[in-house]
Order: C-alpha cells, then structure tokens, then sequence
C-alpha cells in the first residue's frame, strides 16, 4: 500500500514564469484550500490521471481555447455573471437528475398500467 501523503513542496524558482504564479497565489484567501478546490475540479472533470498525458491535455487546451474564443467575441463574465451561472448550471443538473429520478420511478411502476376503478376488490 502508498504511504499517505500529507505535505507537497513545490518549488516555484523552477517554474517557466515563478512571478505569476507568486501572484495568483497572493490573491488567494487560502493557498491549501484554492489548490484543492483546484484539484477536485480535475478530478471532476477528468478523473485521477495525468494531467499532461495528451488525451487529457488536448481536451483540457481545447476547452482552454473555446473559452478564449467566447470571451474574444463578447465581454468577459463578472464575478457575479459567472457565479450566476454556475449556480444556473448546478441547478438544472440537481433538476435533470430529478427528473430522471421521477422517469425511473415511473418505469419501474408496475402498477402505473392499471385502471384504479377497474380493479376488483372483496367484500
């Protein structure tokens, strides 16, 4: 079995441009949790793999440029725009994932066929 990780030290003076990354992590209220959040959005998006195999990296540049290509055509979201929609987005998915729910349970009604003034009961 691995042993656990707990502590990862990186290195910053070995990066291609270590002053922007110094600044995105200035910005951040907390530089652990940013990191992890930033992971788990991976980890969403692409599951536990190399970040840089290139099936990974392609479709992470692809989505990368259509995202350049969108704000190159229209003015770049506000915090709160893209807040809005992410919050639109989890919203129709927590609906969609109802709504299958709800086809589900109609499917697997077997008595969802059965006219209830049919039916014949004791007396």
């Amino acid at each position: 079995m691995a042993k656990k990780r707990v502590t990862y030290t990186w290195k910053l003076n070995t990066e291609r441009d270590p002053d922007a990354i110094n600044e995105w992590l200035d910005a951040q209220s907390n530089i652990r949790d940013s990191l992890s959040f930033l992971v788990q959005v991976m980890q969403e998006r692409f599951g536990n793999v190399d970040i840089r195999d290139i099936e990974t990296s392609k479709e992470l540049l692809q989505f990368m440029h259509e995202e350049e290509t969108r704000t190159a055509n229209k003015e770049p979201r506000t915090k709160q725009e893209s807040r809005a929609s992410f919050d639109d987005a989890q919203q129709s998915e927590t609906v969609n994932e109802e709504a299958s729910e709800a086809e589900k349970d109609e499917t697997d009604d077997i008595f969802s066929g059965i006219d209830g003034n049919a039916i014949f009961t004791r007396r």
